[in-house]
């Protein structure tokens, strides 16, 4: 299993800096880190996964950057 702190570090490197999704059992400690880590505005927890995917679209026409889902 990949440690959390492994996959931050390595989406970071490669230049994602916004992260939205709704929580999930089997990605629980991933989305904790997250969580721990990223400001509330680098990190939205949205009502549902289309949601999510409708904020990282508008964050990437905003900005270029590729966010995570």
């Amino acid at each position: 299993m990949i440690e959390p702190s492994f996959f931050f570090e390595q989406v970071k490197k490669n230049g994602t800096d916004f992260f939205a999704g709704v929580p999930d059992s089997l990605l629980k400690n991933l989305c904790a880190y997250i969580t721990d880590i990223e400001s509330d505005e680098r990190h939205i927890i949205p009502a549902n996964e289309g949601s999510a995917v409708a904020l990282a679209t508008g964050h990437h026409l905003a900005t270029g950057s590729i966010p995570l889902v």
